[in-house]
């Protein structure tokens, strides 16, 4: 139950996701019959008892089910598809559309309907693929694409021309390892699409990135070098620009003469598509049948809701009896588990109360009171999307009620008022269909309810560390609270299980060329495939992990900083951070530390308690390593708290003009808090040393 953080043009949501299950599948809680009982095999006087067991812990959708979804979600991505390359037929409406949506302030598909060939109405092959609602879902997929690849090339634009003009740093970015600061802003501030905040700067060092990846395998098929691995591309063009090098020049002048073209003829850029298994009802907003899905709550089985979707043109679904939609329906079913959590929370608050643990008690009632929350919002929808089916169809009526009709007029003015969840998402994810619904986060009245009136003065500070995953410090009145989190046994679990999947993947790699090369065009065996199955196995694994080591750092973090009523917290930002060339074993640890994960979830988990979005903030974490956060001084790092010798990669910081040592995640971590000028932009800022009285 981490869930994610949305945050729309001026409200903001936490998603939260159910996994969909066929209409006649039994949805176990936890508990009895979650396993199929092993005593049933062999008997067939109990078969009876066993087809139930297994019905109930199977497969979760039908194949039938899941293979009409399928077609579903293939319509829908055809028909984005089909609008972006009616759009991208000719560069002038591309320029003209992307600056007319970058000044639009509304919905995407409401400036888009005004395209002949992009409406509903006068084409004939987007009505066989979609119905009429779900087009604006489309026109507003299509819409948010067409916005981020216009402003992308409006970057490499400016970008080239930045190039063009000064040849001294072009060079400059092919041979050093990292892209200048100074270029990155220079670019943003050229380009007029790109806004002057933390994603403009992260928009433009990417398209730098991109320019220069571009380059590089230019200069190496003009040199004939074929090199595959990214790392040594890079050192190759280095060492070819090097001052000395006897092609140096030569490189120089290709290098001039293809970036000279590119802003002469322009860039060959590509079409964007759209791949991902997603649909997205969000350019829906009204409560009405028209969306394409419908919630009904199951009157037979608590906590049970069934999602009714409605079916484009051409696929015949099933009658229910409760769809408005008659025989274009696909039924679902998903457990509302919102009221189940709660009730949960609620006994281990009173196990913790009675321990005397009073920070423990304050998270399960604040959880508690969200998921009430966020079941409450969900009712509200669905008696919002009756009451209107219901008023809708009376008016309907030749001899209707007048009363009845003011009655549901009044009922539907209240709902609109109360808080409700947003339109939903689906996510297609193999065999297993996820169900995304958006909540308001939760108001002031229910922090109230549980923390009172607080008021939250202090800073605190969290750096990444390659043993621990953060290390945290609080300041308060000179003096540091400091909490080293760790998730030793499943961080051990599983790289051990990464391993593992790694070895097999590159076992089976060699298994599917063998057989490539000796029975070409032919299926894979059953072994391999079996193998294959294994290896996907593992690989969900490690996610599942992953989600979990997020949801417990970001936990501890975030209540770490509710404790000590933290106002800011303040990430290093190492979005642009790369381990040298030929540091296996540093740069494994960063692929596997998880860190923006953690950051999102920390935000996302921030904003679910009231906070602003303002209270996470990212700096630039130059020196922090390297400085004593006492008396500014550079000190070096040290085996253990007993040595002054240096040591690459040791856990203590050794200061030589305090003669103390400090763990040297902690000391950085000091040092984050005092980083002048934050900013969720890396930039020109230095440490900010506090000088405390021993």
């Amino acid at each position: 139950m981490i869930g994610k953080y949305y945050s729309g043009p001026s409200t903001k949501y936490l998603v939260e996701s159910f996994v969909l299950s066929s209409e006649d599948r039994v949805v176990l809680r936890k508990g009895k019959e979650r396993k199929p009982d092993p005593s049933f095999k062999g008997n067939s006087t109990q078969f009876s008892q066993l087809s139930s067991a297994v019905r109930g812990t199977g497969k979760k959708v039908k194949d039938i089910d899941l293979r009409t979804l399928t077609f579903y979600f293939d319509n829908y991505i055809r028909a984005v598809n089909i609008v972006l390359s009616r759009i991208y037929r000719n560069s002038k409406r591309v320029e003209q559309l992307g600056k007319t949506l970058a000044k639009y302030r509304g919905k995407s598909y409401i400036l888009l309907s005004k395209e002949k060939d992009l409406c509903y109405q006068h084409n004939e092959d987007i009505k066989k693929l979609v119905f009429g609602r779900l087009h604006r879902n489309v026109l507003e997929q299509a819409g948010r694409m067409l916005l981020a690849d216009w402003t992308r090339r409006q970057l490499v634009i400016s970008a080239l021309k930045v190039l063009n003009d000064s040849p001294e740093e072009l060079v400059t970015i092919l041979r050093r390892r990292r892209i200048p600061s100074f270029l990155i802003r220079k670019v943003r501030d050229s380009c007029e699409s790109t806004k002057n905040n933390g994603s403009g700067y992260h928009y433009a060092m990417g398209v730098l990135r991109q320019l220069r990846l571009a380059i590089d395998k230019y200069i190496l098929g003009f040199t004939k070098n074929t090199i595959g691995w990214r790392a040594r591309q890079r050192k190759k063009v280095a060492s070819l620009l090097k001052d000395g090098s006897p092609d140096c020049q030569s490189v120089i002048n290709i290098v001039e003469s293809q970036v000279k073209s590119w802003v002469q003829n322009g860039y060959p850029f590509t079409v964007p598509q759209l791949r991902r298994y997603s649909l997205d009802f969000s350019a829906s907003t009204e409560n009405s049948t028209g969306q394409g899905y419908w919630f009904t709550p199951d009157e037979e089985r608590e906590n049970e809701i069934l999602l009714y979707l409605k079916l484009p043109p051409g696929f015949n679904g099933t009658h229910h009896k409760d769809s408005p939609y008659k025989s274009k329906t696909l039924t679902f079913r998903f457990l509302d588990w919102l009221p189940r959590a709660a009730s949960q929370d609620r006994r281990k608050a009173e196990k913790a109360e009675r321990e005397g643990n009073i920070h423990r008690v304050e998270q399960l009632r604040f959880r508690a009171a969200k998921f009430e929350d966020m079941h409450h919002q969900l009712m509200n929808t669905i008696k919002l999307q009756h009451t209107a089916h219901r008023l809708s169809r009376m008016k309907q009526i030749k001899h209707n009620d007048l009363d009845e009709i003011i009655r549901l007029q009044q009922k539907v003015s209240r709902l609109k008022g109360y808080r409700r969840c947003s339109p939903p998402q689906l996510l297609l994810r193999g065999h297993k269909i996820i169900l995304r619904i958006p909540f308001l986060s939760p108001n002031g009245p229910v922090s109230s309810q549980i923390f009172g009136e607080r008021k939250y003065t202090t800073k605190a500070g969290a750096d990444r560390g390659l043993r621990a995953p953060v290390a945290l410090t609080v300041e308060r009145e000179c003096s540091f609270e400091d909490f080293l989190i760790t998730v030793g046994p499943l961080a051990e679990k599983r790289d051990r299980i990464r391993k593992h999947a790694y070895t097999l993947t590159s076992e089976l790699a060699r298994m599917k060329n063998n057989w490539e090369s000796k029975r070409s065009g032919q299926s894979y065996p059953a072994h391999i495939m079996k193998r294959d199955r294994h290896v996907e196995a593992l690989w969900r694994k490690v996610r599942r992990l992953d989600r979990e080591i997020v949801r417990q750092v970001a936990s501890q973090t975030v209540w770490f900083c509710e404790e000590h009523r933290v106002k800011r917290l303040f990430f290093e930002d190492l979005r642009s951070f790369q381990g040298h060339a030929g540091s296996k074993h540093v740069s494994y640890n960063l692929t596997s530390n998880l860190w923006g994960k953690i950051i999102n979830t920390v935000r996302y988990m921030r904003e679910s308690l009231g906070h602003s979005k303002y209270s996470v903030w990212t700096v630039n974490p130059r020196y922090t390593s390297q400085t004593c956060h006492q008396c500014g001084e550079k000190g070096v790092r040290v085996r253990d708290e007993s040595s002054i010798i240096e040591s690459k990669g040791g856990e203590y910081f050794y200061c030589s003009e305090c003669k103390e040592h400090f763990h040297a995640d902690i000391n950085a971590a000091r040092n984050i808090i005092h980083v002048q000028d934050s900013s969720d932009v890396p930039g020109g800022t230095k440490v900010c040393p506090v000088y405390n009285e021993r």
